[in-house]
């Protein structure tokens, strides 16, 4: 390498030498059982042939010493002195022959066919960060082997390292070694050499070496050695003598910025540049102490890094576990939640089927207790006597307004009649007697309006309990056969169909529900037909066929008024998010464009107290849309978790929002003798809905709260394995530290470093 200076040579030391070079392609001397082939190379001091030992046909290298001047015989004798007594080091080049009394003096050493260190760096470059320290670490053991054999290189140099046929590093040239106990100066190479080192008063020291070692260690990492620059080699080369040239070298070192191209190189750690840039210490007490502090830091750092992957492995591997628990509690408790919601919506549902047949079971005995009060006052003779007075006196004036559809006179003349007058002034003691009767009960009664309908549908008298109605225009005279409660039919008919084409029902009859021509609210009626006695079978009760009732006589009845669907009128609470509500409602399940209409539900007092003509002009009821009507219906009715409640879209931002459990259930007729055949069903529905966040709430609530809980727990734990390996990785860093300072722990198994150098190299 330029510029690398072992030992000063005089001008005739070198001419000599330049002379000796020209005669390289000869051997300098024949030496007896070897055949020197070619000159390896040579230097200021002498040249290195190949040869063979023509014993054994082993390739050995010859070192002959051409210069014989006792310095350069003491510097023989030196060396093959250190090399004998370092014979038994493997990291040592092995030294087989001497010549002590030969013309050139000369000795045999092994030959390592790979060459230098240096040619291997200036052939490829800078070595892989882990063959570089492979390396590094080989030469610090040949070092440490030196020392302990009481021998300091003082020369040490990437030249000075040989590479045997295994690319395994071995120290070689020990000219310039010194024993421990000596106080003889020696000069290194420069770069290579400590500051301390360039004195020509200097002792030697083991710290040159570690300064050495870790130069060595740079010059792998980096291509070249530490403070190396082209300005520093000018500089040096100015300089007139040794001395000066030495303390130059000393100065730039001292004061020039430490190296810090090695940090530069990419995978590179921090416990690999801090091992170079403690040997490399300007100061020899911040260097490592010997050698063998720099094999344990090496070996502290390899063990570190060897057990980064259990560190790595002890924190992902909990971390991982946790992730998973968390994963399959999480998973778990969604599952139970879900599983618990689908049993107590199912449950639920089952609850509100029963309450809904419950209800509708309700409305059905009421509605038989309906059929039979109009069977009774049917049956009454004072009813028929004024029906059928009311009959001859008025029966040319019926037939008219049975005929003519613009009929306000003869209206007016069936209003002034007296026989009608008779006829309604009963109607309104009746209405009065029955609501007195019903009374005497734990309620009220929920008649509301009672109608008498002559043979051809006509109404010929009525009478009401609400004043509003009764002031409200009286539907007297007009002709309303079209209705199902006067002619029996499943539905109402066509207003414009004539009048007689229509019949009188000859049965008790519940009619479709429909809303009243005077105040718009929902009713149905219950009617049944009035017979002449003579009309009837010998048992009182069976029509003779063909015979044509008196009329019918109905009672009507506001959807709201029934019993039980009445509580579901009541205001809510307050704050219905602290109280669940579950009410029933009665749905039109006719079909038709009303299918699905809500006839009563909490929402409908806000319509009924809307002004009449709004009412029944404008206001439109909520109606079930039919696809989530069929779904209610489907599986008998057991209900649905999911239902939309129709009357929210009138009442934005009420208790009707959001999700319901609905179910759903047909109301039954009366099972009554002469009930038509087959007409076992109503087309009225009872709809028991309940909001299904005071059904999910609890179990969403107890899901959440299992969450957090088991967040709060997995957490912890996490919380606990942090700490600890806070503490391992803390305890493992001080053991490192101790041992990379104090040399604690021994050496490891060069095994991998030996089998890794060997397949890289």
């Amino acid at each position: 390498m330029t510029s690398d200076y072992t030992q000063q040579q005089s001008l005739g030391g070198l001419a000599k030498a330049e002379q000796l070079s020209l005669q390289a392609t000869v051997p300098p001397a024949e030496i007896p059982g070897f055949r020197l082939e070619r000159l390896l190379g040579q230097g200021a001091f002498g040249q290195v042939w190949l040869a063979t030992d023509l014993n054994t046909r082993r390739p050995v290298a010859i070192k002959f010493y051409l210069n014989r001047s006792s310095r350069n015989v003491d510097s023989l004798r030196r060396e093959v002195s250190h090399l004998v007594n370092m014979s038994t080091g493997r990291h040592i080049v092995q030294v087989l022959a001497v010549g002590w009394d030969a013309e050139p003096p000369f000795y045999v050493m092994e030959y390592m066919e790979n060459g230098s260190l240096e040619d291997l760096v200036r052939s490829r470059g800078p070595l892989a960060i882990s063959e570089a320290l492979l390396v590094l670490r080989e030469i610090a053991e040949g070092l440490s082997y030196a020392h302990g054999r009481g021998v300091l290189h003082c020369d040490l140099k990437l030249a000075n390292v040989v590479l045997d046929h295994a690319w395994r590093p071995r120290l070689a040239d020990f000219g310039q070694g010194r024993l421990t106990n000596e106080h003889t100066p020696s000069l290194g190479t420069l770069f290579f050499m400590a500051p301390e080192q360039a004195d020509l008063k200097a002792s030697p020291d083991v710290a040159w070496d570690v300064y050495a070692l870790g130069a060595i260690g740079y010059t792998l990492l980096v291509g070249s050695p530490p403070f190396r620059t082209p300005e520093v080699i000018e500089s040096l080369d100015t300089a007139s003598t040794l001395p000066d040239r030495l303390q130059r070298y000393r100065q730039t070192i001292e004061r020039a910025p430490r190296p810090r191209l090695h940090y530069r190189r990419r995978g590179i750690d921090k416990a690999l540049c801090t091992i170079i840039d403690r040997c490399l210490a300007v100061d020899p007490q911040r260097r490592y102490s010997n050698v063998q502090q720099v094999i344990e830091a090496i070996d502290a750092r390899q063990y570190a890094r060897a057990r980064r992957p259990l560190y790595l492995m002890g924190i992902v591997a909990p971390i991982l576990l946790l992730v998973l628990m968390m994963m399959f509690s999480v998973r778990s408790i969604s599952l139970a939640t879900q599983e618990s919601l689908g049993s107590v919506r199912k449950r639920s549902l089952e609850s509100n089927h029963f309450a809904a047949r419950y209800v509708a079971q309700t409305l059905e005995n009421e509605i038989l207790s309906l059929f039979r009060v109009v069977e009774a006052e049917a049956q009454r003779d004072e009813l028929r006597d004024l029906m059928k007075a009311n009959e001859e006196a008025n029966a040319a004036l019926l037939d008219a307004i049975a005929d003519v559809q613009k009929q306000e006179e003869l209206e007016r003349q069936l209003i002034n009649s007296p026989e009608r007058i008779r006829l309604e002034s009963y109607a309104e003691q009746r209405l009065s007697a029955m609501i007195a009767k019903e009374s005497d009960g734990n309620r009220g009664a929920i008649f509301n309006t009672l109608i008498v309908s002559e043979s051809r549908g006509a109404i010929v008298a009525i009478a009401f309990t609400s004043e509003e109605e009764a002031l409200a225009t009286s539907p007297v005279g007009g002709n309303f056969a079209w209705r199902s409660y006067f002619n029996g039919e499943r539905a109402d008919g066509d207003r414009q169909r004539p009048a007689r084409e229509y019949k009188a029902t000859r049965k008790t009859h519940l009619s479709v529900s429909f809303r009243s021509t005077s105040t718009g609210a929902w009713k149905v009626g219950v009617s049944t037909p009035v017979w002449n006695r003579e009309d009837l079978e010998e048992d009182g009760e069976t029509p003779r066929a063909g015979a044509i009732p008196l009329g019918v006589f109905v009672i009507t009845i506001n959807l709201g008024d029934f019993e039980l669907l009445s509580r579901t009128t009541e205001e809510p609470p307050a704050d219905p998010e602290k109280a669940p509500i579950r009410f029933a409602a009665l749905v039109d399940g006719r079909d038709g464009n009303q299918k699905g209409t809500l006839l009563q539900h909490p929402h409908i007092p806000a319509i009924q107290k809307m002004d009449r003509e709004t009412m029944k002009t404008v206001f439109r009821m909520p109606q079930i849309p039919l696809p989530l009507l069929e779904r209610l219906q489907a599986d008998g009715g057991i209900g649905i978790y999911d239902y939309q409640d129709p009357a929210a879209e009138f009442e934005k931002g009420t208790r009707f929002e959001g999700g319901w459990l609905a179910s759903i259930e047909q109301v039954s007729l009366p099972r009554m003798p002469g009930l038509e055949e087959g007409r076992t069903k109503s087309d009225l529905w009872i709809l028991v809905q309940e909001p299904n966040r005071f059904v999910d709430a609890p179990i969403e609530t107890l899901g959440d709260q299992l969450q957090r809980e088991s967040f709060i727990e997995l957490g912890t734990l996490l919380l606990v394995v942090v700490v600890l390996w806070y503490f391992v990785f803390r305890l493992g860093q001080a053991s490192l530290a101790k041992t990379a300072i104090a040399g604690g722990q021994g050496p490891v198994d060069k095994a991998p470093f030996e089998s890794t150098i060997e397949s890289n190299l």
